[in-house]
Formats: C-alpha cells, structure tokens, sequence
C-alpha cells in the first residue's frame, strides 16, 4: 500500500472521532465527567483506553481528558523522532485547544516524565501533579528490558509470545499465575483495533531512553502524590521514591499488591489516592 493509501485509510478510520491537529500531529482525546479538569498522560505503549479501569470513577467527579500520546493508538504523526518535551508540548497543546487554562495531571510511567517535563516547561497549566510508577529518569536495567522486547519484537516473535514477556514487567506474579486473567488480557491485545506499530514503539522507547530530570524535578513546585506498586520490578519503589526530590510538597504512598500497572491491578487503591490527594 502506499504512503497516499494508508494516509487516506488512516483518517477514514478517524472520521468521526475527536482529533486535534497540531500542524503535522492528530491527537486523538476524549473527554468525560464533570467538575476540576483531570488530565491523563498514558505510558508507553499505552493508548488513552489503558484507563479505562478507572476512568468511570475519577469521571463521577473530574472532567477527565484522555487521549493518545504520539507513537500510540489513534494519534498519527509524521514519523519524525520526538522526545519527551515534544509529547509534553503536544498535552499543553491539546488543553489550549480545549481551552483548560489549569489542570490537575495523572501520568503513569512514562506519562509520569512527560508530566514532569510538561510541569518544568508549562508549570502555569498545572494544579497538582500525581506521578504513578514512574521516576525521574530509566535505569539502565529497565533500558535493557525496553531494548530487548523491541528486539524481540523486530525478530518476528509472535505477538501472543511478545505480550507475554511484556505482561511480566507489568502485573503481579499473582496476576501473571491466573491463567484467566492472562488469557483475557492477550486476547484483548491482540484484538485491539488500535494496536500500537513497532516503528511508534521504538520512536517511544528513544524518547524515554534520553529523558532524564534528575537535576531538573527540584525545579518543580507543584504539590505531588508519587504512587508505586510494591512489586514493581521495572521502575522499583526505590526508584519512584527518587520523586520525592521535587521541591513542592509530596507524598509518597506504596500500593501493596501491585506491580507497574497500579490501575489496572489495583483501580480501587489506585482511585482512592488520587481522589484523596486532589480532594485534601
């Protein structure tokens, strides 16, 4: 198929959806609920439905905004390299055209980082900031762990074979251990009609490789929850805690009996922290 064909396949999936175009980049986003606008920033490989464990909840009581960062789901770009500062402009972008002057931010992993790096360039547009696995730069371990499931992938491993791996650095051994949960947790990434590309995952997984705010985050001034799963083994505790050198007010609140993806393991603990933290 060529380029022209796939462009014109592309939008006519999109016809109909709400998408924001920023010059080359189409954001896709959705909003719900009422009241404070709550902002959230999905992690890598993660689209805007990564939330929908928890997303009627927080909507019973936010204006929630959610949408697909570029590299992920339903947003297109050009394909151009980008970095984390990038993807924090295109968020700042999308509330300018929503027409939200300040919000409260949820990021996860690295929606974490780009939060930071949107709280460093944009502080203005934010109220309070909750950070969920996530940390002010990637290991070297965790770059290994990146590397390799992009070279798996690239390999030819079979996508059920690759979300498999994958699903080992984000659920719990518990999850991992319960073969109905794992069953329908392939199932629907492999049936998912937005799936992310291999090109959108390597152009993700660079951005995140060069992101580092570790002599940056005391810069930030806003008050912060930092949320970490005690089995988190590809951002640790030890390494969320490293947040806590933010120089507004934080807390740090470890949810027990999760691993890196808090919200979907634990949507009740995960809800309940931040609907205290923004209502506190």
């Amino acid at each position: 198929m060529s380029n022209e064909a796939s462009a014109k396949l592309e939008n006519s999936k999109l016809k109909g959806m709400p998408i924001f175009e920023n010059g080359n980049i189409k954001t896709y986003y959705e909003l719900h609920g009422s009241g404070p606008a709550l902002l959230m920033i999905a992690g890598m490989a993660s689209d805007s439905k990564s939330w929908q464990y928890i997303l009627k909840g927080l909507a019973q009581h936010h204006r929630v905004i959610v949408f697909d960062n570029r590299g992920c789901g339903r947003t297109l770009t050009d394909n151009r390299t980008f970095d984390l500062k990038d993807l924090a402009a295109d968020a700042v972008a999308l509330l300018e055209f929503l027409k939200y002057e300040k919000v409260n931010v949820v990021g996860h992993s690295m929606g974490g980082m780009i939060a930071q790096e949107m709280a460093l360039a944009y502080p203005e547009k934010i109220d309070r900031l909750i950070l969920a696995s996530s940390s002010p730069q990637f290991s070297d371990q965790a770059k290994g762990i990146l590397d390799d499931l992009y070279d798996q992938w690239h390999s030819g491993c079979e996508m059920a074979d690759w979300f498999k791996i994958l699903f080992q650095y984000l659920f719990t051994k518990e999850a991992l251990s319960n073969k109905n949960f794992m069953d329908a947790a392939i199932i629907f990434a492999l049936n998912y009609p937005y799936p992310q590309t291999i090109e959108g995952f390597r152009e993700q997984k660079e951005a995140i490789e060069k992101f580092n705010a570790s002599s940056r985050i005391r810069k930030i001034m806003h008050s912060c929850l930092i949320l970490s799963g005690n089995e988190d083994i590809l951002i640790p505790s030890m390494e969320s805690k490293l947040l806590e050198g933010i120089g507004g007010k934080t807390k740090f609140k470890i949810i027990e009996g999760a691993a890196h993806s808090i919200h979907a393991e634990k949507p009740k603990a995960f809800s309940e922290a931040v609907l205290g933290f923004l209502t506190s």
